[in-house]
Formats: structure tokens, C-alpha cells, sequence
């Protein structure tokens, strides 16, 4: 893997070229890092190559030569006047796009970030704008300062990506750690704050919240994670706590409707079931990778057995609740306590779509391959807070009934997200749907689909 980078310079939308024996090329480097979502590696080879500091906006594009993966990303100087390196040069558009590049990508890159530079879009995430971060930079410290403290070092950037963008300061208190969020997912820092007033059992208060903006600081919440975690006793732990929690607020919907909570009701489910399979049917087809058309006619096959699935979940007791939708990967181990963190996929739901993303994220590593029967131990300790609306006989019923809607969910929520970002951000998270629908798939073929339906059109229509 090649990192090409873009560096921009604000004051006059000039980029920095190198020259190079074939032609000009871009600062590069070959990253340790490959996810593409990480950037302070980035900015630090920067730092080392260039002299100066830079914010990264941006992965603009990636590909495969044959020989080499690249990505090429955006950034753009932190400091105004700041002077090139030996063997570089600032340059204007005219006079880039006419260079001879030793990477024939590169030229490509350029040009579409001139063309973006002169258009607008609502999809595009606020950080990738010229000027966002000092901005943001000026709200963290005047928020650290309303606290009692200072940044006791620079402000570094983390993450940037379609769905946040991070940074980490240092203060006299500790660590601090700033997100943000795009604007259709704003509400996180409005439902964490929330959370933390009603439910302190699962969350410490942030520090400072801006609705508007969706920006959040956070103290340091630790990095003792919970699916690296071998102990099933503290797995079981956290999901009781988090069950015990979801009963408690499954009284108290609207309050969290109010804070503008998505509602992904089994109702609002059933009426998006048609739109989603067509989506995928045309989104995630081709490539080696995609769709099949056997596993598409499959998926089309699923339109009236999902809705009578949703039909059979709902006549079960256990009511809805909040659900964090992105359970299993953002729970730390907080002394004898947990922090559940990460809130974007928050919604009012069935509950027991949380337990989906929590077998993904113990199977994955195997990191409770010593215990032969983790899957019935870790569900039992969830269901055990909600008998006080079924038996649990009838939550273990419940429960399988809301295994393969529990895919479906994050099916949707994929989509959701896919459908509110720009087209170039979608690369980095087409293939969490993919992976959704294949589960769906997978378990839809597990549940016997064609009997299950026409058991539950009888039932329903008496």
C-alpha cells in the first residue's frame, strides 16, 4: 500500500508538488497503517517530510495498479505562508494540471479536488472544508478552558473519515477527545448527554456537546475493551447491566423520541423492507465481491416473510426500548463498570437487535474460544432482566424470532447512513452492508423462511 498526499495551501488553494526523475509526484509514504479512516500517522510522516504541520480532510481516491494499492488524500497546511521543502514547489491549478506526473493517478486526484473545491453538497462531511478545524480547534479550547484547564499540548488530529472526524488534546486534567459527527447524525452528543443524566450506569457525562454543530468532548474514557476481553463473566456483566437499562427505559420512549432518537420501530421496519432489497438489488451487485443473481433473487424472495417475521416479533411481550445499534465494539471495561460509547446508530427499536452486533464481535476474534457454550451464556444473561414481561422460555423464543430482523436492522441502518453521505465516502462502508445482507441471507436460510411465513399469515389473519 502507497499513501499518496494532496497538501493544499488555504490562503491561495495552491498544492505542493515534488519533482521527481520522471515528472512531479506528491509527498508519499508506505503506511504501517492501512485503515483508511486513521490519519494521525498521516499527518505525522507529514510533519517529518514536509516541515510543517497539516490537517487530513480526506481519502479522495484508491485504487490498484497491478502491482501496488494506493490512496490518495486531501490535506491542507495548518499554518498560513507555509514554506515547501527542497525539491517542491506551490503551485496553482492552471499550472498543476498541465505538469507531467510520474503517477498518472495523481494528475486525476488533483483535478477532482479543484472541481469539489468549486462545488457544494450538502452530503459532504463539514471537516473536509478548508478552515472547519480551526474553527473546531477554537470551540475545544474555549470548552477545556470553561472547565478550569488548558491545552498543555497541540491538538491532534486522529480520525477522518465519512462518518467523524477526531482529535485528541492533552490537558492538565488528562486526555480530552473531541468528535464529530455529519449532520444527520448530530444527535449523538444530545442522546449521550441524555444518557448519562438517566442512565449514569452506563456512561460518564461529556464534558461539552454543541447539537448544532454535532460536535462532542469527551473525558478520557480509557481503552480497556471489552471485545478483547477473554473474562465471559464480565461479558455476561455488562450485557445484564445494559439489559436492566433497556427495561428500565422501555417506559420512557418518548422522552428520548423528543431528543430526536430515529424511531426504527418493527412498524417503520415492514414499510422499508421493499426499498432496501431494491437498493441492495441494484448497489451491490457485480464486482468480485458482490451480490450474486442467485443471491439476489434470494433477497427479492424475502420481502413477505421479513414483514411477517416483523408480524411475529411484535406479538411477543418484550416492548422497545433504546437501542444503541452498534453495541458490541464500543463497550469498555471501566474499573468494575462499563462506559458504553459511540452513539451514532442510537434508535428506538426491538432491544434485542443490540445482542447482533455483540456474536460479531466475539466470534470474530475468538476472543472467548475457551468457553465451548459463550453464545447460550452471554444471550441468557441478557434475557434474564426481561422476564418480568415473558418466561424465559418464551425470551429464548423471542429472541431466535429477532435474530435474522436483528440483520435486517443493521441492514438498514447501513442504507440510512449510505443514502446521507457523498458518493466518494460510500467505498468505506458498502461492504458493512454487504456483509449485513449476507447475514440476513444466512439466517433467513437457518429460520426456514417459506414454513415460518405461512404459520404467521394464519395467525394473523384471524
Amino acid at each position: 500500500m502507497k499513501y499518496f498526499v494532496i497538501v493544499a495551501r488555504a490562503e491561495d488553494d495552491s498544492v505542493l508538488i515534488l519533482s521527481d526523475s520522471d515528472g512531479w509526484t506528491l509527498p508519499s509514504f508506505t503506511p504501517d497503517t492501512t485503515d483508511a479512516r486513521v490519519v494521525e500517522h498521516i499527518n505525522a510522516e507529514m510533519r517529518g517530510q514536509l516541515g510543517f504541520e497539516i490537517w487530513t480532510l480526506k481519502c479522495a481516491a484508491q485504487g490498484d495498479d497491478g502491482d501496488c494499492r494506493w490512496r490518495v488524500f486531501i490535506a491542507v497546511a495548518r499554518e498560513t505562508g507555509a514554506a515547501p521543502p527542497p525539491h517542491a514547489r506551490w503551485v496553482g491549478q492552471a499550472e498543476v494540471l498541465s505538469a507531467e506526473f510520474a503517477e498518472p493517478v495523481i494528475r486525476e486526484a488533483i483535478a477532482g479536488w479543484f472541481t469539489e473545491r468549486g462545488s457544494s453538497s450538502e452530503r459532504r462531511a463539514p471537516w473536509e472544508a478548508i478552515g472547519w478545524h480551526d474553527s473546531a480547534c477554537d470551540w475545544i479550547r474555549a470548552q477545556i478552558a470553561a472547565h478550569g484547564t488548558d491545552a498543555s499540548a497541540p491538538i491532534r488530529q486522529q480520525r477522518a473519515w465519512g462518518l467523524s472526524c477526531t482529535m485528541r488534546v492533552s490537558a492538565a486534567t488528562g486526555a480530552v477527545y473531541f468528535k464529530a459527527t455529519p449532520s444527520f447524525m448530530a444527535h449523538e452528543g444530545r442522546i449521550m448527554r441524555a444518557v448519562a443524566v438517566r442512565c449514569p450506569q452506563l456512561l460518564p457525562p461529556p464534558l461539552a456537546v454543541d447539537s448544532e454543530r454535532g460536535w462532542l468532548l469527551m473525558p478520557d474514557y480509557g481503552d480497556e475493551m471489552l471485545h478483547e476481553c477473554p473474562d465471559i463473566a464480565r461479558w455476561e456483566d455488562a450485557l445484564r447491566l445494559f439489559a436492566q437499562t433497556q427495561v428500565e427505559q422501555a417506559a420512557h420512549t418518548r422522552h428520548w423520541l423528543s431528543l430526536d432518537c430515529p424511531d426504527r420501530g418493527l412498524g417503520r421496519m415492514v414499510e422499508l423492507i421493499d426499498p432496501l432489497i431494491a437498493s441492495c438489488s441494484r448497489m451491490l451487485t457485480g464486482g468480485s465481491n458482490g451480490l450474486s443473481e442467485s443471491e439476489v433473487g434470494d433477497l427479492r424472495s424475502l420481502s413477505m416473510p421479513l414483514k411477517l417475521m416483523c408480524a411475529r416479533l411484535a406479538q411477543f411481550g418484550v416492548p422497545h426500548s433504546l437501542v444503541h445499534g452498534d453495541l458490541g465494539g464500543n463497550i469498555l471495561i471501566r474499573g468494575d463498570g462499563y462506559t458504553f460509547f459511540d452513539w451514532t446508530d442510537v434508535c428506538i427499536s426491538h432491544p434485542f437487535f443490540d445482542m447482533a452486533t455483540v456474536s460479531g464481535a466475539y466470534f470474530d476474534e475468538s476472543v472467548l474460544k475457551d468457553n465451548p457454550n459463550a453464545e447460550t451464556r452471554l444471550r441468557d444473561a441478557y434475557l434474564r432482566p426481561w422476564a418480568k414481561f415473558e418466561p424465559m422460555e418464551r425470551l429464548i423464543e423471542t429472541f431466535e424470532a429477532s435474530r435474522p430482523l436483528g440483520a435486517l436492522h443493521q441492514a438498514m441502518t447501513y442504507m440510512w447512513i449510505l443514502t446521507n453521505i457523498a458518493a466518494d465516502a460510500r467505498p468505506e462502508l458498502e461492504g458493512g452492508l454487504l456483509h449485513w445482507i449476507r447475514n440476513l441471507l444466512r439466517l433467513c436460510g437457518q429460520s426456514q423462511y417459506d414454513n415460518f411465513g405461512g404459520a404467521i399469515a394464519l395467525k394473523v389473519g384471524k
